[in-house]
């Protein structure tokens, strides 16, 4: 009797999973080019495939989907109409999808949080415009990175925005509960690299303030990256001629390990090279 029990709470636990599994996407869309149509909707930027999914291409259409597991990266060009299967995506009509291996692995709630926070950035977008609301101009003096992030690099580039841009200006770095400053510098303008010899420490905690004329411009805080994290981002990172969804991943990366505003910048790159994804836009800060 035990048994029998035993055997049919281990059944009911094994469908629980299995459909917990197949409810879960196994991939997601990492590029989308002209009209193409996921299921019964569009397909759209980072959304979630699941198996069995079809996706319609019209004539010079072109969408990418990568395996999460495996990394494998499918580009499907139609026109065509395409099923995703539990390891390839496979043409029902028109040209067999090509693939390339990656090495990419990035989680599914890393891809979700991003997707979603760019449908509400448009819904946004799209309801301001639709009320005429304007938004206020920026603050002429502020500084602009890095700030209240973590950063992927021990010499970060530091920038800031003034009214007079050529300054002259005061920048002052502290390590956190640090009394003396490590690096005390002026400069004529609004940017400033931090010299070779000062190279900072990886999980660490900084603050830098900017002065003109002895009035702070602002002071902020920033975080460097855990040791594995650096060294991730930085063999992760595409060189000049990687893909698209080659630079998206990187910063989804980004993105995962907490480097908000490093990835905030390739979302504004990425933005303006591809203005025909609005998804894009929507995450540029």
């Amino acid at each position: 009797m035990k048994a029998k029990y035993l055997f049919s709470t281990l059944f009911v636990l094994t469908l629980t999973v299995s459909a917990h599994v197949q409810a879960n996407g196994i991939a997601f869309v990492t590029d989308v080019k002209g009209e193409a149509v996921m299921d019964a909707g569009k397909a759209t930027l980072m959304a979630e495939v699941k198996k069995g999914a079809r996706i319609s291409c019209t004539k010079d259409c072109a969408v990418g989907v990568m395996y999460l597991i495996s990394g494998k990266e499918y580009v499907l060009k139609g026109p065509g109409d395409f099923l995703v299967g539990d390891s390839e995506v496979t043409a029902k009509i028109g040209p067999p999808p090509t693939m390339r291996d990656t090495n990419w692995k990035v989680s599914s709630k890393v891809v979700a949080q991003v997707a979603q926070t760019s449908s509400a950035s448009i819904r946004m977008r799209s309801l301001g415009d639709a009320q005429k609301v304007e938004t206020a101009a920026p603050l002429a003096e502020r500084l602009i990175y890095p700030r209240d992030t973590s950063v992927a690099t021990l010499q970060p580039a530091f920038r800031w925005a003034s009214a007079n841009p050529k300054g002259p200006f005061e920048f002052e770095l502290k390590a956190s509960g640090g009394a003396k400053p490590l690096y005390k510098a002026k400069s004529s303008t609004t940017t400033l690299a931090l010299p070779k010899n000062i190279k900072l420490l990886p999980d660490a905690d900084y603050s830098w303030v900017v002065k003109a004329g002895g009035v702070e411009v602002g002071t902020t805080n920033f975080k460097t990256l855990p040791a594995y994290s650096l060294d991730l981002t930085q063999k992760r990172k595409p060189d000049a001629k990687a893909p698209f969804s080659d630079w998206l991943l990187y910063a989804l990366t980004l993105k995962d390990v907490g480097a908000d505003q490093d990835a905030g910048e390739i979302w504004t790159k990425l933005a303006k090279d591809r203005p025909d994804l609005p998804e894009l836009a929507a995450l540029a800060k």
